[in-house]
């Protein structure tokens, strides 16, 4: 069970959205919304259609946080989410989705899995020659780091002999640079001396209202179709949020309870 107030906003109209953060942006004191330190998750969901595609699909961005426990490092990333019928144009998608972030001088790269690539889940182009077909759900994940050794990205050392070359291809295909192992030594070593990452800069949230226009923006230009928004506010009291603009049918509060849209990224496939 989670701990601290959790208020969730669930399939909001992403245009109406956009009107009232548009409201909370010329004053944030009113509290319109709650500040964007509240913000723990969000999650935009649309139908889409794609590139070759003969029909939408639907499709879910997720941006989260969360905290790697062997080095301690709080890591944000994207995710994704779509089904099998789009494992070719979601590559495309989330190509230009990293362009997108990378022009607003955010630092991004992609987890390759060590078993399905770049597309978990998928057979389209996978690490691991013996996956022949796809999962019905499948995901790219992009963590909003240029550190190739951060410890969701840095997985060489669950890739197969075998396979090792073709994973370094892939990585360096769509990151531009060479995959690296992590560094737990290094991260110990912190621990032990007091130089922990979480009292570092690597520890800033990353999750704020920039970050949501900058996916919303990207998802208005990629053909999305009733497009709604989700939000998950964490630690939050009715006193933060005194003016809240959503219409309360779209509205969740709870004093403990789940604070996360799924449990693990497996229930994506």
């Amino acid at each position: 069970m989670a701990e601290g107030s959790t208020l969730r906003i669930d399939n909001f109209p992403l245009e109406d959205f956009l009107v009232i953060l548009n409201q909370y942006e010329r004053d944030v004191r009113t509290g319109y919304l709650p500040k964007h330190s509240f913000l723990k998750e969000f999650k935009l969901e649309c139908l889409w259609a794609g590139e070759g595609m003969s029909s939408p699909s639907h499709l879910a961005i997720y941006c989260l946080d969360e905290l790697e426990t062997l080095s301690d490092i709080l890591e944000t990333f994207v995710i994704v989410s779509t089904s099998s019928d789009a494992s070719r144009a979601i590559i495309p998608f989330s190509k230009k989705l990293k362009d997108s972030l990378l022009a607003m001088k955010e630092s991004v790269l992609f987890r390759i899995d060590p078993r399905y690539g770049l597309v978990h889940g998928s057979a389209i182009e996978p690490i691991d020659s013996s996956i022949k077909w796809d999962k019905p759900g499948i995901y790219t994940a992009l963590y909003l780091t240029s550190d190739p050794s951060s410890p969701s990205i840095a997985v060489m050392d669950y890739v197969s002999p075998e396979n090792l070359k073709r994973f370094i291809s892939i990585f360096e295909k769509y990151n531009g640079v060479p995959p690296k192992k992590p560094s737990f030594w290094s991260s110990a070593i912190g621990k032990l001396t007091g130089r922990s990452a979480s009292n570092g800069k690597e520890q800033t949230r990353k999750i704020n209202y920039k970050l949501v226009k900058t996916l919303v923006n990207f998802l208005q230009k990629e053909r999305a179709m009733s497009a709604t928004i989700s939000l998950i506010y964490k630690n939050i009291e009715p006193e933060d949020y005194p003016n809240l603009l959503v219409d309360k049918m779209y509205i969740v509060t709870s004093k403990s309870g789940s604070d996360r849209f799924f449990g693990t990224l497996a229930d994506l496939m």
